[in-house]
């Protein structure tokens, strides 16, 4: 609330208050005043009524035998002639009547003597109660109780009654010796007196609206003449903060405040004067300023490059290579969403599509897969256009491209998402021999806040010509890499019928979901659990790899297995583990954990337990002897995960010992054996929907 409303408040609701209580003192001082007057008024009359009554003709009566006699007649004429004389005053009294001291000696107080009003009975007979002479007076209250009249001055009093309340007053007769016989009343009407006194009232509620109004207008009126300079001096102090100096404060120069507006007036030139300074000592440092920002962006931009070039080339699967690819370009542009695509013949196979509008909206799990896509590079398309040029294609609004432009979009995907794209910039992957190997495609940038920007820079552009580069190597080496990774695998397929490319992918894509979620569990560092993953996903591809060892007439045997054939037919771990003994990378380490120890069990009685790999011989006894059992978490976690996945992919699938078995015998087949063959853990978490669902997508993709 402003100082103005306040005052203004607090001055009208003072007077206000001070008015009412005014007012209200004022009319009950003026009501009872009138009252007092009312009070003399009826004790007059009373003595006026009381002089005209002969004392002696009073005194004669002596009960309700004297109604017939000529005093009684008198005093009753008496009395009707002052009534009607009256009636047609302002304040017309309602009874005029003559008491006399009680004859009865059991009771004190007065009788009834004469009384101006007859008072008939429905009958039409006289009310003795009223009218005879010698029936006690009642001036008492309704309940009957007498209220005694000292008679011997004039006086008043409010009385009530079974006909209603009255003033009355009360005058003394005498006889003509001066002696006491009786007394004069006179009844006015209470109510109509008191309804006299509501004008006062009346006249207090307009007094008071009336003041109230002048003492509004008058305090509003004062303090806007009061309050005015200092809110112009407001308003100049807020623009001088806000940085306008020009403005000057006119107030009359005579009064305090117009002391205190010349020093503001001051203040602002000095203030004005400095501004200037600033601004042309500004002016010189803003190309320095803009210069040193615009390297530390470079600086920060190259030292970016330079930490996704070394971390692309950690990463040993192409899958997870593309999937790193595609997220480490949108962080360095932060873009909403990507693609990543590989080139197979004169076709771009869509590989991985990252959205996080469509991740946020709808889910990863509801969101439609459309990987796998294909796009003639020829046809037309804006990514197929970039890897035949092998030139970036950057587009401001993906709906806006000229018809006459040598490449469209395809609006088929946004409407069946709902999503809406528009700045693309599509990038070729590009060898140094300048073979094309896929396209980078990058949605709608956004800036710091998240809001869409117009579009890609040249700047940008540049950077992620560079990406590619990077990106281009790191992909070549992780094809050669799967490529050796596929003839190993194929060797193991060559030997073993069961080892099936659809085998060996589908449990690398088990393991990698199951350590995914195993990671979300436990609350893994993301970075961290992506460069596991990567190696992990290679590792359990070869975890059979070991079975180009076993002869094929163990290997290839329809029947059951001896003793003596499983024991040959379980070196395969120990083969395979030999194979990545050197142990130079984390690839190698986590290649020998798989192949080793894929075949332990959670309780302990898997193999081939606890081993010295490099002092085993390839013998007729190898894997024999007296070997500490290997269990729990002493098992390495990916052996633990590639286990899980081995064992369910081997039950889902047909083998020729066996037909493929239904997802709930397989479900409950896990169940059961947690906690003995497997980590609990791990089932557990296979057995959430959340990652059914995604194994179901898995066992989709890669069927055979």
């Amino acid at each position: 609330m402003k100082l103005r409303t306040k005052i203004k408040c607090a001055t009208v609701l003072t007077a206000v208050v001070a008015i009412a209580v005014l007012c209200v003192a004022s009319s009950w001082f003026a009501r009872e005043r009138f009252k007092g007057l009312m009070e003399l008024q009826v004790r007059a009359v009373a003595l006026t009524v009381a002089a005209g009554v002969r004392g002696e003709a009073l005194a004669s009566l002596t009960g309700p035998e004297s109604i017939d006699t000529a005093d009684y007649a008198e005093l009753n004429h008496y009395l009707r002639r002052v009534q009607i004389q009256n009636s047609a005053s302002d304040y017309p009294f309602h009874f005029v009547y003559l008491i006399v001291p009680t004859r009865h000696a059991s009771t004190t107080g007065f009788d009834f003597a004469v009384d101006s009003c007859e008072r008939l009975l429905a009958s039409g007979a006289v009310n003795p109660e009223w009218d005879a002479p010698g029936v006690p007076y009642n001036a008492s209250s309704p309940d009957g109780q007498p209220a005694l009249i000292d008679g011997r001055q004039d006086s008043a009093r409010y009385l009530h009654d079974r006909l209603g309340e009255w003033l009355s007053g009360y005058a003394p007769i005498r006889a003509a010796d001066g002696s006491f016989v009786g007394l004069a009343g006179v009844d006015i009407d209470h109510q109509r007196i008191l309804s006299q006194l509501d004008w006062l009232w009346l006249l207090a509620v307009a007094v008071a609206l009336v003041l109230s109004a002048l003492v509004y207008f008058t305090v509003d009126r004062l303090v806007d003449r009061f309050l005015r300079p200092i809110e112009r001096m407001g308003a100049f102090v807020r623009e001088v903060g806000a940085g306008k100096f020009d403005g000057r404060l006119n107030l009359d120069p005579r009064t305090e405040l117009g002391e205190v507006g010349a020093e503001l007036n001051a203040m602002a030139e000095s203030l004005g004067d400095r501004e200037r300074l600033a601004q042309q000592n500004s002016a010189l440092t803003i190309d320095n300023s803009a210069l040193t920002i615009d390297v530390r962006r470079k600086h920060k931009t190259l030292a970016a490059i330079s930490d996704v070039d070394a971390n692309l080339h950690e990463v040993q699967d192409l899958d997870t290579l593309l999937e790193r690819i595609l997220s480490d370009a949108r962080k360095l542009l932060d873009c909403d969403a990507g693609s990543v695509m590989i080139r197979e013949g004169n076709d771009l196979v869509l590989k991985y599509v990252q959205n996080s509008t469509l991740e946020t909206e709808v889910g990863t799990q509801n969101r439609p897969d459309i990987r796998g896509t294909r796009i003639l590079v020829n046809g037309g398309s804006i990514a197929g256009y970039a890897a035949s040029t092998g030139k970036p294609i950057e587009v401001a609004d993906a709906y806006e491209i000229p018809s006459d432009s040598p490449y469209h979009f395809n609006r088929s995907v946004d409407e069946a998402s709902g999503y809406r794209t528009r700045a693309i910039l599509a990038l070729p992957l590009r060898t140094s021999a300048g073979k094309n190997v896929g396209v980078l495609q990058l949605l709608n940038p956004q800036d710091e806040s998240r809001a869409p920007r117009a579009g890609f820079t040249p700047a940008e552009v540049a950077t992620m010509t560079h990406f590619g580069t990077m990106a281009t190597i790191a992909i070549e080496r992780a094809e050669l890499t799967r490529a050796l990774v596929l003839r190993m695998t194929e060797m193991a397929e060559m030997r073993d019928p069961a080892e099936t490319f659809g085998h060996i992918t589908r449990v690398a894509q088990y393991a990698v979901v199951l350590f995914d979620a195993w990671c979300r569990h436990r609350r893994v560092d993301p970075v961290e659990a992506q460069r596991q993953r990567d190696v992990l996903r290679i590792a359990a591809m070869l975890h059979d790899v070991g079975k180009v060892g076993i002869p094929d007439a163990v290997l290839n045997k329809p029947g059951r297995l001896t003793a003596e054939e499983y024991s040959v037919m379980q070196r395969h771990c120990v083969i395979g583990a030999r194979l990545f003994s050197d142990n130079v990378s984390v690839l190698d380490l986590a290649c020998f954990d798989v192949a080793l120890h894929h075949h332990e069990r959670w309780d302990g009685g898997g193999y081939p337990g606890v081993v010295n790999v490099v002092k085993l011989a390839v013998s007729s006894d190898e894997g024999q002897g007296d070997v500490a059992p290997m269990k729990g978490e002493a098992i390495p976690l990916f052996s633990r995960i590639v286990s899980v996945a081995d064992v369910f992919d081997a039950l889902s699938s047909k083998r020729q010992y066996k037909e493929a078995w239904p997802e709930p015998r397989v479900i409950a087949e896990m169940r059961i054996n947690a906690g003995r063959q497997f980590d609990p853990e791990l089932i557990e978490i296979l057995l959430e929907s959340s990652t059914l669902d995604q194994f179901r997508a898995v066992a989709a993709r890669y069927p055979g």
